[in-house]
């Protein structure tokens, strides 16, 4: 008696052979996700492609355009190197690097420090504690401003690093997020640890830490985008060109231009804004996706 059916790659099997492959049928089952998500990206991608494309356009045929126009006609790299030279673009891009290599480390230790004591711990006040702490989500930076403004101010802080990395340095979204995924950790594998005679201190960063690599890389880029986005608190708490950032380099690089606006140079600037954004994401993505696919433990 033979059985026929259909294995998971759609292959007609017959007893314990294949006879027939239909690799096909899946791809005629995908190919519109594909298409609808190849446009979508395409959508969100599109301002980024024009700025790019714009920031090799020679200034006079950017202003000179009667009509749109997608590529330009005579390709430059002038835009580049007067975006680089005419402020001190070098010095907004360390101090960008600094700001956002402080918060970022600083956010990913003392995340993963205090979702571990809500996670692991048990003591008076965790249920409340933690749930001032998700309340403090729904509480806008807006709200928090004038208050951070003031402390930073009566610290002598303004144009310092300090000022600009201080009141970032805590992530009320990064404790829930790791406390969620210790939480999911099964308990035998700590009672397991403890019973081998191994510390807190040891199980966290030997164990815990290794197991997570998928959410420290999430959080990790969450962080770092945030950081290296920020215009409103840099803008407000430097007036010095010496501890601008790069964002705020290139607005200023806007207002101070005494000709015509160089729409060419500033695309050019944001050109050179976003690549650590992208090394950042690419760097991580293999790590990222690896690690979510293996975090997952079973009891």
């Amino acid at each position: 008696m033979s059985v026929v059916g259909e294995s998971v790659d759609g292959a007609v099997v017959v007893g314990e052979r294949e006879i027939v492959s239909k690799p096909g049928r899946s791809l005629v089952r995908e190919w519109p996700v594909q298409v609808i998500l190849l446009v979508i990206g395409f959508v969100i991608s599109l301002p980024i492609i024009i700025a790019v494309l714009m920031s090799f356009t020679p200034l006079r045929e950017i202003v000179g355009r009667a009509n749109p126009q997608f590529f330009p006609d005579q390709w430059t790299f002038e835009n580049y190197r007067t975006a680089w030279t005419a402020t001190p673009f070098f010095r907004f891009m360390i101090n960008s690097a600094i700001q956002t290599g402080v918060i970022t480390i600083f956010q990913v230790v003392f995340s993963i420090l205090a979702a571990y004591a809500f996670a692991m711990f048990s003591f008076r006040g965790k249920g409340f504690l933690f749930g001032l702490l998700i309340a403090s989500l729904m509480i806008p930076f807006e709200l928090t401003f004038i208050p951070n403004f003031i402390m930073v101010s009566n610290l002598g802080w303004a144009n310092t690093y300090q000022g600009l990395t201080v009141p970032f340095l805590a992530s009320a979204f990064g404790v829930f997020m790791f406390r969620q995924f210790f939480m999911s950790v099964p308990r035998d594998l700590y009672e397991a640890a403890k019973i081998d005679g191994a510390s807190d201190w040891f199980y966290l960063w030997r164990i815990m830490v290794p197991l997570s690599k998928g959410a420290v890389a999430a959080f990790g880029i969450f962080s770092f985008l945030g950081a290296w986005n920020q215009f409103l608190w840099p803008l407000i708490i430097t007036n010095e060109e010496s501890m601008r950032t790069a964002q705020i380099g290139i607005r200023f690089f806007l207002i101070n231009q005494e000709r015509a606006t160089d729409w060419g140079a500033i695309m050019a600037g944001s050109a050179i804004v976003m690549v650590p954004t992208l090394l950042a994401f690419l760097v991580a993505q293999k790590q990222l996706v690896k690690g979510i696919a293996a975090s997952g433990l079973k009891g």
